[in-house]
């Protein structure tokens, strides 16, 4: 019981890393490659704003 307790935390700790650092990767993108993914700093700005926890 307390090994999946343990497992679980280090999946969520794992989840929110990669969350955060998908946030940064977006937040340094220049104009012209949100563009590409079809994506605009509005849209980026909004999902910065979110909590990672809710995200």
């Amino acid at each position: 019981m307390v090994v999946s307790i343990w497992r679980r935390l280090i999946a969520i700790v794992h989840v929110r890393r990669e969350r955060s650092h998908a946030r940064y990767q977006l937040a340094v993108m220049s104009d012209r490659e949100l563009q590409d993914c079809g994506m605009t700093r509005a849209e980026i700005a909004y999902e910065l704003r979110r909590p990672v926890r809710r995200s």
